[in-house]
């Protein structure tokens, strides 16, 4: 199998995803503006749904590689956790808030996989937030119960459904959370 065509078919499902959402989307758009039959598509993934999931691994890919640097990183455990978590928000609004709702709809078992990658994370947001304690720059709190307050935000406020419910933006809703998170845990000199 063409790894090169793989690709270029998850960039191009990518770019329609982000126009359409993943409803409004056929294999048979897919396969026009890739200039090849549904047939040949099919030698490369058995449907939509693997397509989706392929978008969305290349976007949870990003995000790993994003904390893995960011766990190299020296310096302020709030500001790398803050800047680390820039990068996700950077990551999670390329794609369109319609694809990911729909996903939520009409994938199911996908997004549990996206819920439970985003669960997931909670090692690295525990261990930055020790050392952010141990480096006195945050409030006396239990870094385990901070760390799941925050994903289990992240999970609650950050689902497409609940963005478009409150006339809310996908990434204001990130930006307000990363905000509240990292300043609200920081001990300020007036404290």
């Amino acid at each position: 199998m063409d790894e090169a065509m793989r690709i270029r078919i998850i960039q191009i499902a990518t770019e329609l995803f982000q126009i359409n959402g993943y409803r409004y989307v056929t294999l048979s758009d897919l396969a026009t503006k890739l200039g090849m039959s549904k047939k040949t598509l099919y030698l490369y993934f058995d449907g939509k749904e693997q397509i989706a999931a392929a978008v969305l691994e290349n976007t949870m890919a990003a995000i790993r590689n994003k904390i893995a640097e960011s766990t190299q990183m020296d310096g302020d455990p709030l500001h790398i956790l803050r800047d680390t978590l820039q990068g996700v928000k950077q990551e999670i609004v390329k794609l369109n808030p319609v694809f990911l709702e729909d996903v939520q709809k009409y994938i199911p078992e996908l997004w549990a996989h996206i819920e439970a990658f985003r669960s997931g994370q909670l090692t690295f947001i525990e261990k930055l937030l020790v050392q952010a304690q141990e480096a006195g720059v945050i409030r006396d709190v239990d870094p385990r119960v901070a760390a799941v307050l925050m994903s289990e935000s992240v999970q609650t406020f950050l689902r497409p459904d609940f963005a478009a419910k409150h006339g809310f933006s996908t990434t204001d809703v990130a930006e307000t959370l990363l905000v509240m998170f990292t300043e609200g845990l920081r001990i300020h000199n007036n404290d």
